[in-house]
């Protein structure tokens, strides 16, 4: 988004805006690494929608805030170990709105089994009463091999937790949907 013709207070809420998303970003994997998963509630609207891909366990997408915030909760009963690190968010802000993505780099311990993993995080954003949450998250794993194999070989996902998952483009929109 072009910052040309703007005015100085729309640009201001808009490098403001950014930072607060970046915030809650990386308050997101904070909450990851700490193993804070009962306070996942908090950093989602109400009629949130979190897409975990193939590791999303036998369900869809998880949709609302308390159901995102109960499927969290369930994350350590399948890895006892995980360590997110993110990159590059990158974050699109259209007023009240807004969109980004951010690379990620992981390692997951499943049992006594030690996962490398790479991916891609696709969220959209909206400001609501003036705090910034997640709109919707959406999780496209490029690999998550055991440690000690390679992520190029042929087989590059395991830690399959939905198998009709598809590994093409996620099929979804991130626009953010019109105001009701």
């Amino acid at each position: 988004m072009s910052d040309r013709g703007a005015s100085l207070e729309e640009r201001i809420d808009r490098l403001e805006s950014i930072e607060e998303i970046q915030q809650l970003k990386n308050t997101y994997h904070l909450y990851i690494n700490d193993c804070r998963f009962d306070e996942f509630g908090s950093l989602f609207t109400e009629d949130a929608v979190v897409d975990m891909g193939y590791m999303g366990g036998e369900s869809d997408s998880w949709r609302g805030r308390k159901h995102i915030a109960e499927q969290f909760k369930h994350i350590p009963e399948v890895l006892n170990q995980i360590k997110q690190f993110i990159h590059c968010h990158t974050v699109e802000v259209d007023g009240d709105r807004a969109t980004g993505w951010a690379l990620l780099e992981a390692r997951y311990g499943s049992g006594e089994q030690s996962y490398n993993v790479a991916a891609k995080y696709e969220d959209a954003y909206r400001r609501v009463d003036g705090k910034w949450l997640f709109e919707a998250v959406y999780v496209r794993f490029y690999f998550t091999v055991p440690m000690g194999q390679s992520w190029c070989d042929e087989k590059r996902h395991f830690l399959i937790r939905r198998p009709d998952f598809g590994q093409g483009p996620i099929q979804t929109d991130l626009k953010p949907n019109p105001p009701v």
